[in-house]
């Protein structure tokens, strides 16, 4: 259920979303009855919203091919065929349990609608997509996702499908993976170009969306990757100097036409990116409403290494590091004149546990539990983040085109609640009933501060849950009841315990078994 943060460092009844996404059990799964045990298991663990990715390239026909379909006019949503099945049965499947979503707007795109000549075959499909055709898709999408739009089939009753109101504007532009170029040469200097043709698609959204009826919705841009090449320092700069992804600040800056000091750019520098050469003001909110209107900035906050709660040098922005990104979203509207404090919502987030990665991105099941309660706590605690995503229910098998023993092999994601088969680890538990303790030593007589979280709990009326105390010997007992208002479902409180021991929170939803928190040492003390 979505959280009404309470007694927890924000501000009364804001409130935050727990998102997830898992693209191949919930859009490429072939079988719809597998879907909907997923969502079953995904509402019990107190999931508000799903992030899905709508490819493009996924949805328009003859995606393979340099030339569009004769006569197919991209705005209408009945010109694309049966690429809209998987998004259908989705939206469908998740409004049937109650679940929200929101709809990633993103490449790759189709061929036809992509530049020519890209340097490699692995960025064909995202490789300068023309602005004009995504708003085409766009207009198809907004206007199929409306709430209005029937399907109509012989010998079946008609059905309309749910209304989309939560968009996200494409996939990490600031990787080459999902952009491209990232660069390119002006005048004989390296010049970003991810953000220049970011800029155009969020321009193209949002324009798309309002026409098809959707102007009250939720507009997020960003979707900003963590990391990206610091030329000379660390960072992936193991790609080519075109195809070198580009940081989180440098990106913001250059996508809302500032210089490094925040300041709007001008003549060479402004026309280079696409900007008003006069450094005008006016002429970039008239022309990039998108930007300046959008309801929240996506980020995926990751630090695949170390805990959340590791700072990492700038210019990245990891969870520890928000206040980063939180003070130059300040600074870009600030430029234009617009006081603005835009929430943030982390739209994927997770870490990868070994077994199976044996790679060092692979952390212990017991570190990924604890990392990703931390994480959550971190995350209700900043009044500007009003939602987290975790990536994966479960792990991605890793690459077959690799063999054991070599690295590349595990550079896909096992980031799971669940290893393949479906065996559960100890983060499945601990993703629904988080709990954190942020100082785990104490002196003796003073309260050791309690944080949990009931993620699954029904909304209305108040709840209460148990901190349960272990010492050396014997079972857990009771050591205090906390409990949270109406809408309410985070307990925090200072609580004294007999001793060193382990700490754990108990709660038993109405009709069902007891869930438990996992257990956290505490030392009181010398």
């Amino acid at each position: 259920m979505i959280v009404a943060l309470a007694g927890s460092g924000g501000p009364t009844g804001r409130a935050f979303e727990s998102m997830f996404q898992d693209d191949a059990l919930l859009i490429y799964n072939p079988s719809a009855a597998s879907i909907d045990s997923t969502l079953t298991t995904l509402e019990r663990l107190g999931v508000d919203r799903l992030r899905l990715t709508v490819k493009w390239s996924d949805i328009a026909p003859g995606a393979a091919s340099r030339t569009p379909p004769g006569g197919f006019d991209a705005t209408d949503p009945a010109a694309y065929g049966g690429g809209w099945a998987r998004y259908d049965r989705i939206v469908l499947l998740a409004a049937r349990h109650g679940l929200a979503v929101d709809f990633d707007l993103t490449g790759p795109g189709p061929l036809w609608a992509a530049a020519p000549h890209p340097p490699n075959a692995h960025v064909a499909a995202v490789y300068g997509l023309s602005p004009v055709a995504f708003r085409e898709f766009v207009t198809a999408v907004g206007r199929r996702y409306s709430g209005h739009f029937t399907l109509r089939a012989p010998g079946r009753a008609p059905v309309t499908l749910p209304r989309v109101s939560f968009w996200t504007v494409w996939n990490e532009p600031n990787q080459p993976g999902w952009l491209a170029p990232q660069w390119h040469q002006v005048a004989g200097a390296r010049v970003p170009a991810a953000p220049v043709l970011y800029r155009a698609y969020v321009d193209a959204a949002y324009v798309a969306l309002r026409a098809t009826g959707h102007g009250a919705d939720r507009f997020l841009v960003g979707e900003l990757a963590p990391e990206g090449c610091v030329p000379g320092g660390a960072g992936q700069c193991f790609y080519t100097s075109v195809d070198q992804p580009i940081t989180p600040l440098p990106f913001l800056q250059a996508l809302y036409c500032l210089s490094p000091g925040y300041r709007p750019l001008r003549a060479a520098g402004a026309t280079a990116l696409g900007c008003p050469a006069g450094g005008g003001r006016d002429r970039f909110l008239r022309a990039h409403p998108g930007l300046l209107r959008a309801s929240a900035f996506a980020h995926h906050p990751y630090s695949f290494f170390v805990a959340p709660s590791a700072s990492l040098p700038s210019p990245f922005v990891p969870l520890a590091d928000l206040g980063r990104l939180e003070r130059a979203l300040d600074r870009t509207f600030a430029a234009y004149g617009v006081s603005r404090r835009l929430p943030l919502y982390l739209t994927e987030y997770g870490y990868e546990t070994n077994p199976p990665d044996p790679t060092p991105r692979g952390m212990t099941l017991g570190e990924q539990a604890a990392y990703l309660n931390q994480a959550t706590y971190l995350a209700t605690r900043d009044p500007r983040v009003e939602g987290l995503s975790q990536f994966l229910l479960v792990d991605s098998p890793p690459d077959p085109a690799y063999p054991p023993g070599d690295v590349r092999r595990w550079s896909t994601f096992q980031t799971g609640l669940e290893f393949l088969g479906g065996a559960r680890k100890p983060s499945f538990s601990a993703y629904r009933l988080p709990i954190f303790i942020a100082h785990p030593v104490v002196p003796a007589g003073s309260d050791v501060g309690v944080w949990a979280m009931l993620r699954a709990a029904p909304d209305g009326g108040s709840q209460s849950a148990t901190v349960q105390w272990r010492g050396r010997r014997g079972g857990f007992r009771a050591v205090a009841e906390l409990s949270a208002g109406a809408r309410g479902r985070i307990l925090s409180a200072g609580v004294r315990l007999p001793g060193s021991g382990q700490v754990r929170v108990k709660w038993v939803p109405r009709g069902a078994a007891a869930q438990f928190s996992r257990a956290v040492a505490v030392r009181v003390g010398r």
